[in-house]
């Protein structure tokens, strides 16, 4: 990564010759996406809310948006239910720095913790004054359950903080730093045991009957080089799309080290990334050792065809180089394939789309195609199922304050990955990072089912259901059928014929779940949840998983596993 280490101090020196402010982002899962995501919807033809699928989200640009429309709202232009005012409240006193008109210094002050003031305001503690600024939240969880599958019960206990801020007007910077301990249900152990990997998370230690101890570590430094052009240097997370699932970019696996470049310019918002992965690998008996690495260059090009709709276009490439990262590759407005037919390189490049269009008054559709290779003539005999058919498809939808009722939120989606999407001829292509995919979590091969239903009654009373089906076909008497992303292509003894979307060893997982969140103070909420799951595999056992749970959050979002 020399060659981003360079390119780092080249946007810093940027920075410093502009006089543009420059904020940090908005944490994937926050709960200020629930009020982002419904006034998408709400507004309809609001380009500012519309503008990307790219996440996590500017915090600057989307306060200052949310800031103008709370003052429509004041000026009755707009009208929102009274959980959304709430909600929209919490937001810009979340991100009070980027409010236009509000104070420089708003953070909560200590000697106020226990006042009254604590009971309508969220808990930020640090110093805002004109050239610089660090304000710090508290982060905290602890939930305990109960697995039908385990003796002991479930947990997880959670500290840690999030900080953020700016140096002048040219810099921004933020970091999240959590310790965690947790046992989690035996479905999702044995993954671990299987993938040598904690969903989500990178390096861990075990803990005695089950249980996993492990840092989460994000943060970076983020600079504005002139109007509509930013650049951060992260080590973080990506999510591309507007679904409950992402067959581009998840958020689902470590986080990994990036340089990321957006340039907002008319009706496009082009972005770059540039990341150093890790490649996959088993542990050793002699402890710690470095991990091997890989590479990936992205290229998503936003544009806005209308106010209401939203088209994206995207080109990735995963490689592996001795030497560090691939210079061809930096280019930021050059094809990949150019790039990598003139190089003579087998790297696993990817093209796709994404699409949203907010339809009437109430509901959003969406879309995502993949395209990892394409041959004409085999699409053209689609049903052979020629192996080398690599696509996936995502279509889904979003209607809001459904049956007329505020707040009654409800959504579908449909996934489908053909056989060997993700896979490569080696590991280092695979679409992967830490043992764990980089899209779906799943892999490939599979026919999936998502309804989704949120209602918050009233202001502080957050619901959530979920419903969700998956056909999955695995691999059988050693046959690969193309759902383990981490099993080279080549391994298929030469059948390159027959190969359907949940063909092989059928494997069906049903979840059904229900979540219950209040909210006592400010972003500090006690959850109740129910989870049910229910997998079948051909020849096998059922496997049934019944878990309940009880919680306290402070600052953060829930932990979930749902696959």
């Amino acid at each position: 990564m020399k060659c981003l280490s360079n390119t780092l101090l080249f946007i810093l020196f940027l920075g410093t010759i502009n006089g543009y402010a420059q904020a940090d982002f908005i944490t994937n899962g926050s709960r200020q996406y629930d009020i982002i995501d419904r006034l998408q919807v709400l507004l309809g033809n609001d380009s500012v809310l519309n503008f990307s699928s790219v996440r996590p989200l500017d915090r600057r640009v989307i306060t200052e948006r949310l800031a103008h429309l709370q003052s429509a709202l004041a000026a009755k232009h707009i009208r929102l239910s009274k959980a959304d005012q709430y909600n929209l409240q919490l937001l810009l006193q979340d991100n009070f720095e980027w409010t236009p008109n509000a104070p420089i210094d708003t953070a909560l002050p200590i000697k106020q913790l226990f006042s009254q003031h604590a009971l309508t305001h969220t808990a930020q503690f640090g110093i805002g004054k004109k050239d610089f600024s660090l304000f710090i939240n508290p982060v905290g969880a602890y939930q305990t359950g109960s697995d039908n599958q385990l003796a002991q019960h479930t947990f997880l206990n959670t500290r840690g903080f999030y900080l953020r801020g700016k140096l002048g007007k040219n810099i921004g910077f933020y970091s999240y730093y959590r310790t965690q301990q947790e046992r989690n249900p035996l479905y999702v152990q044995q993954y671990v045991q299987q993938y040598n990997a904690v969903p989500g998370v990178g390096y861990f230690k075990k803990m005695a009957e089950g249980g996993y101890d492990y840092f989460d570590g994000r943060g970076g430094i983020t600079v504005r080089a002139s109007k509509g052009i930013d650049l951060a240097f992260v080590y973080d997370k990506v999510f591309i799309g507007d679904g409950f699932r992402s067959l581009i970019l998840a958020d689902g696996s470590q986080s990994y080290l990036h340089l990321k470049l957006n340039a907002r310019f008319w009706k496009f918002n082009y972005h770059n990334i540039f990341a150093e992965l890790t490649s996959a690998f088993k542990p050793t008996l002699e402890g710690d050792f470095l991990r091997p690495k890989k590479y990936m260059a992205f290229h998503y090009l936003d544009f806005q065809l209308t106010k209401r709709i939203n088209i994206g276009f995207y080109e990735n490439v995963i490689f592996g180089r001795q030497n560090g990262f691939d210079f061809n590759y930096l280019n930021p407005v050059i094809f990949y394939q150019t790039a990598q037919q003139q190089l003579g390189s087998p790297d696993k490049l990817t093209l796709g789309f994404n699409a949203k269009a907010n339809v009437g008054k109430r509901t959003q559709l969406y879309s995502q195609l993949v395209i990892n290779e394409f041959l004409i003539n085999e699409i053209l005999h689609y049903r052979n199922g020629f192996w080398s058919n690599k696509q996936a498809l995502q279509v889904g939808g979003k209607m809001v304050n459904f049956l007329g009722v505020p707040n009654l939120d409800v959504q579908g989606e449909i996934n489908l990955i053909r056989p060997f999407v993700y896979s490569h001829r080696d590991s280092v292509g695979t679409f992967s990072h830490y043992n764990q995919p980089l899209a779906h979590p799943l892999g490939a091969n599979l026919k999936e089912f998502i309804a989704i239903v949120k209602y918050q009654p009233i202001p502080r009373l957050h619901l959530l259901g979920k419903l969700i089906y998956t056909r999955q076909g695995l691999d059988s008497a050693n046959r690969n059928f193309g759902s383990n992303i981490f099993r080279s292509y080549n391994d298929n003894q030469g059948i390159l014929y027959g190969y359907k979307t949940a063909g092989g060893k059928l494997s069906t997982i049903l979840i059904a779940s229900l979540q219950a969140a209040y909210e006592v103070l400010p972003n500090i909420f006690l959850d109740a949840n129910v989870f049910l799951r229910n997998q079948k595999i051909a020849g096998q056992v059922p496997f049934n998983s019944q878990l309940v749970s009880l919680g306290l959050r402070v600052n953060m979002q829930r932990r979930n596993f749902e696959f």
